[in-house]
């Protein structure tokens, strides 16, 4: 007999401050969602936990209106109920510099303390493509993962896996870095949506299992099923217990479980086979067409690009030098003046924005 296979249905948003409406616009959508996931973990444990997206960021602009709700925000990050970081924002990996994405890990853990544990989840869910270094990263930031969704198996319209010129024969893999540094690495094969809007009734529960538990073992290379419950601007599924408790009934050879994706983690190492592939250097669909990591994004809207780098070359090649130097004479070194100009230079830098 098999394995038990066992699926994992993560509570998550995906959250672009701006995009395809204004940025207050999306804030007002945050301060709404932000809400409904407090009152709903104020209900009891039965609705677990739910993953903020990998970005400390929306914990800011959720505070700059609610700053009353501080104290309970900060009760369920302690519990370990809402799961906060690594980052700062959700960045593009290649149109910032390096030490940009460098800044962006350590603003984000620097954040995330001050409220709780920031989580070891290398989170990149809709980033278009990836660095060779990344995996160097995040070791040096004790993370040995990385979640992402572009840059491997070729994506197509609608965000569906083709069935050819894979990089991976799994949506697990080994990725290694530049310079031998490796990382479990999961691809969002069936996208960071493919466990939205679980039915709750039983007879479109049926349905919506039966496709969802065949997409994803088409890609799976353990008994373990990742299924990610939100998307983009998502509101929270406040009766996702009910939903798990439908399936279950329904599929009693599959176990349901309202997870996180470190408890996921865990298990998939428990039973990866020796036979997923390694990948190396960079994650861009080399071998595909490239269009799943949007590679024209770089030539739209030029001027953007060119105020971000003179942004970045003078925070890195002058004011932070300069610092420096007038530190070695005596003065105090500025942090607090140029971790505020790194967080407001980086808050243009998430992939829907700087590109």
């Amino acid at each position: 007999m098999g394995e038990t296979k066992r699926a994992h249905i993560i509570s998550h948003t995906h959250w672009d401050r701006e995009w395809y409406l204004p940025y207050e616009k999306h804030h007002m959508r945050l301060i709404s969602l932000m809400d409904s996931l407090l009152e709903r973990l104020d209900e009891g444990t039965d609705f677990q936990s739910f993953y903020l997206d990998g970005q400390t960021i929306i914990i800011e602009d959720y505070l700059q209106v609610r700053p009353d709700q501080q104290e309970r925000l900060l009760r369920h990050i302690r519990d370990g109920r809402i799961i906060i970081g690594p980052w700062y924002i959700l960045q593009d990996a290649f149109l910032t510099s390096g030490e940009a994405n460098v800044r962006n890990m350590q603003v984000g853990h620097m954040e995330a303390r001050r409220y709780g544990t920031p989580s070891k989840i290398g989170y990149f869910p809709d980033t278009f493509g990836l660095v060779g270094q990344t995996p160097q990263l995040m070791r040096q930031a004790g993370i040995d993962n990385v979640f992402f969704g572009r840059g491997v198996k070729p994506t197509g319209f609608n965000n569906t896996v083709a069935d050819g010129g894979y990089e991976s024969s799994f949506s697990e893999l080994l990725w290694e870095g530049a310079d031998g540094s490796q990382v479990l690495g999961v691809l969002f094969a069936n996208w960071y949506s493919n466990g939205n809007e679980i039915p709750v009734e039983a007879g479109a529960a049926r349905e919506y299992w039966t496709r969802k538990l065949t997409d994803a073992e088409k890609y799976a290379s353990t008994p373990e099923l990742l299924y990610m419950n939100g998307c983009d601007h998502q509101p929270i599924q406040l009766d996702l217990p009910e939903a798990i408790r439908t399936a279950q009934q329904l599929f009693p050879e599959i176990e349901f479980v309202h997870s996180s994706l470190e408890d996921y983690l865990v298990a998939v190492r428990q039973s990866l086979p020796p036979d997923v592939s390694k990948v190396r250097g960079e994650l861009r669909s080399q071998r595909t067409d490239g269009w799943g990591t949007l590679v024209n994004t770089a030539s739209s809207r030029i001027y953007l690009k060119q105020m971000n780098q003179r942004g970045q070359a003078l925070l890195e090649k002058v004011a932070e030098p300069l610092a420096s130097l007038a530190h070695l004479l005596g003065s105090p070194f500025p942090h607090d003046r140029l971790t505020y100009a790194w967080k407001t230079l980086m808050q243009n830098h998430p992939h829907d924005s700087i590109c």
